[in-house]
């Protein structure tokens, strides 16, 4: 009974026992439901495959081998009674066949002449990485048709329109374990695609195989070399395949990109997206190349037309893919798919933010692949976001807010947004350069909150109050938010702003300049809270930890604006306030000593500047350990108390003596202090030449003012004298008693004064 078959099915079968298999099983559906017959054409398979195949059909064809893929496929098609042919290679299987199955079971077939499914060409063996292709492997038979072409065969004509089918195979015969192998394979493929084109010299798809071998190979400036040729060789005459010379402009402009030419792209990508010759597939991929290009020069305006020209086209494809089936080449066909739609989208996206398109930004941004690729790493789409987003007004930040949160859904990403963001809001020379502002204590008439440098760096830090991460950074941008800029939405007062602010200071290392920048102490205040009670949140014992760090890092000049901040607090007698006074006594002492060298010339800045941050330091201490301790330990046993209180003490002594120049006293105190405290030695090796230098004046006014009295008291004992002599012995006497608690010693005044007494008894 004769049947009529509707799909002849023909398969080139070589020695590849792991796929053969499932090349023949995946067929299985369509062989049962089509009515189709199964043509395998062996072409030294080995008997291992040979026993394989035999399982699932007895129409098998001998061919031997001949470096030709046309005869191989005219071999089965010699074979075919089917109303259709379909050919495929063992090592490629279908994912699903039903909508093949439709397109014969409805009766479309009747109305097409040709078919095109999808081949899944993997690059790497774990299937990770994959070029999606469109194939014409399905063709309505008629008396002449047959393939011809060496490699890369193909059918000769096409009877009829195409049919763009949904079904597609997975291929990994490009999958390759070494390099070597790949090479090896491409050697064979570019060494057939000379032969052809040494018989065809204008033979333009053999020119656009030939640089796509090369492009697989990764010799861009081959490929790129191969393209100018082709199109020069057009210019000069008449060429055969002239559908695929469009694509060989596109892969020109491509070879220009991935080598880095940009100049070059520019030059001739404008010429050839205005070429004739050029179809709109490939306008799209230039139009998309220049994109990358434009934005690498910074031109942003053109980036942005070229990659809003390639937009139209894509969705044009989309609204009609069939449309576009004669423009769709090895160099074209991926145009669209995400692998080369995310770069392109990507620099659309920076063009777009750049030209406050950012409705644009956001349509196009959507369309990338953030879960999967990681191209716009590459293509610094991260960086402009963030550092547009810096500036964006109202309507145009959520639209970036939008974009973060997509990034974001990529844990990997979080670091990254974190660097572009902290890089956005980089304080660092700005700081360096003089940008330091007075810290206005009162929260109400701060002086720098309307000064346009502040205006501008709280604006850029707030836009990423709203970011979803856990940071202090962010962290202080809603802070900055909340405080300066309600409209951002942003609220926080009281107790949160305080936590907040607990959270950044733990980050103090890296968080210090920033604190400092944006006016933190300051911002919670504002909003309601009070530096005291995030102070009282932090363990007494770590707090004074963070200060031997905070002062190890920073001077006190350093951090002036953090204790006039600190100064705000309402409880300055609170142990922690008491601890931070002191430690920035401390530093202040240690900060002025090293500032005065001379110290004979510096005396007076001693004793103002170094001895008023060694008071601040003791006398707070003190207040700690009275708080701490009990008043007869104090008292009676100082000797129990930790080093730093019994310092303390001794410090307050020693300026106790200072102020009442008992400077010889003084020096002990100071001995003893570089026991007790060495870290103070520094402060206290000056102090000690500061004593030395009041002790030798001390010393030069006792010898002056004795000088000064013998002179004073000669005058006086010749007044004296003249009294006597003019028998004015009451008068004489009264000023030898004024004179003798001067002069105790004085043995001349003392025998005047008996002289004049035994005047006075006798007369």
């Amino acid at each position: 009974m004769n049947t009529h078959i509707l799909l002849t099915i023909s398969i080139l079968i070589s020695n590849r026992p792991d796929t053969v298999r499932k090349c023949l099983d995946s067929i299985q559906p369509l062989l049962k439901k089509v009515p189709s017959e199964l043509i395998l054409v062996d072409t030294g398979c080995g008997e291992q495959v040979r026993s394989v195949i035999e399982e699932y059909t007895d129409n098998i064809v001998d061919f031997v081998w001949c470096r030709n893929f046309a005869k191989a496929r005219n071999a089965g098609l010699e074979r075919a009674r089917g109303e259709w042919f379909m050919y495929m290679d063992d090592d490629e299987w279908f994912e699903d066949v039903r909508d093949i199955i439709r397109f014969f079971n409805s009766g479309e077939f009747r109305i097409y002449g040709v078919g095109l499914y999808t081949t899944r060409d993997y690059i790497r063996t774990d299937g990770s990485q994959y070029i999606d292709s469109l194939a014409a492997r399905m063709v309505r038979l008629e008396p002449d048709i047959r393939f011809i072409y060496r490699i890369h065969e193909c059918f000769n004509r096409a009877p009829g329109k195409a049919k763009r089918i949904d079904a597609f195979t997975h291929h990994y015969g490009y999958a390759y374990q070494t390099a070597e192998k790949a090479r090896e394979h491409a050697a064979r493929n570019i060494g057939l695609l000379q032969e052809e084109l040494a018989e065809h010299p204008s033979n333009m798809r053999h020119m656009l195989q030939l640089v796509q071998e090369y492009n697989a190979l990764g010799e861009a400036e081959k490929s790129l070399e191969l393209s100018l040729e082709a199109i020069e060789r057009a210019k000069a005459g008449a060429v055969e395949e002239e559908y695929c010379l469009s694509s060989l402009y596109g892969n020109a402009i491509n070879g220009y990109i991935v080598t880095y030419q940009y100049d070059e792209a520019i030059r001739k990508g404008e010429e050839y997206i205005k070429s004739k010759r050029t179809d709109r597939m490939v306008k799209a991929l230039i139009a998309g190349r220049l994109a990358v290009a434009y934005v690498d020069k910074e031109d942003y305006g053109k980036a942005f037309s070229h990659a809003k020209n390639y937009w139209d086209t894509y969705q044009a494809y989309l609204k009609n893919r069939d449309a576009f089936i004669g423009f769709e080449t090895p160099v074209t066909q991926s145009c669209f798919n995400k692998q080369k739609r995310t770069p392109i989208l990507g620099n659309g996206v920076r063009a777009a933010v750049h030209c406050g398109q950012a409705v644009w930004a956001w349509k196009w941004f959507r369309e990338m692949d953030w879960r999967l690729e990681k191209y716009s790493l590459d293509f610094g789409v991260i960086r402009d976001i963030l550092k547009c987003m810096a500036g964006a007004d109202m309507q145009e930040l959520p639209l970036y807010e939008k974009m973060c949160n997509v990034i974001l859904e990529r844990q990997d990403l979080e670091e990254v947004v974190l660097e572009d963001v902290l890089e956005c809001c980089d304080i660092h020379e700005e700081m360096q350069d003089g940008g330091e502002m007075d810290f206005c204590e009162e929260a109400e008439g701060c002086r720098v909150c309307d000064s346009q440098i502040f205006r501008k760096r709280t604006r850029g830090i707030s836009a990423f109050g709203n970011l979803p991460i856990e940071h202090w950074f962010i962290r202080l941008a809603r802070l900055t938010a909340a405080a300066f800029w309600p409209e951002r939405g942003i609220s926080c007062r009281g107790e949160e702003a305080e936590a907040m602010a607990l959270e950044i200071w733990k980050a103090r290392e890296e968080s210090m300049l920033y604190m400092k920048a944006y006016h933190m102490p300051q911002t919670v205040n504002i909003l309601g809270g009070d530096m005291g009670h995030m102070l009282e949140e932090i363990p007494f014992s770590q707090w004074e930890k963070d200060l031997t760090d905070h002062f190890s890092r920073y001077t006190w000049k350093d951090t002036v604006w953090l204790a006039k901040a600190f100064r705000a607090v309402r409880e300055q007698d609170s142990m922690r306030m008491l601890a931070w006074r002191a430690a920035c006594g401390i530093s202040r002492a240690s900060w002025e000593t090293a500032a005065l060298e001379n110290m004979a010339e510096e005396s007076d800045g001693f004793a103002d500047n170094v001895l008023g941050g060694l008071r601040e330091y003791a006398l707070c201490r003190i207040k700690l350990c009275e708080e701490i301790y009990k008043e007869k330990i104090i008292r009676s046993m100082p000797d129990l108390l930790p080093e730093e209180y019994q310092g303390a003490y001794v410090i307050r002594n020693l300026l106790e003596k200072t102020e009442a120049a008992q400077y010889a006293e003084a020096v002990e105190s100071v001995r003893e202090i570089m026991n007790l405290l060495p870290g103070l030695a520094p402060i206290m090796r000056h102090y000690l030449k500061w004593l030395e230098i009041q002790l030798e004046r001390q010393k030069k006014e006792s010898t002056q003012a004795a000088g000064e009295l013998q002179v004073l008291a000669r005058q006086i004992k010749a007044r004296v004298h003249a009294l006597m002599e003019a028998g004015q012995y009451e008068a004489a006497l009264g000023v030898t008693e004024q004179l003798l608690p001067l002069l105790p010693g004085d043995g001349e005044l003392q025998q005047l004064q008996k002289e004049i007494i035994s005047k006075l008894r006798s007369g």
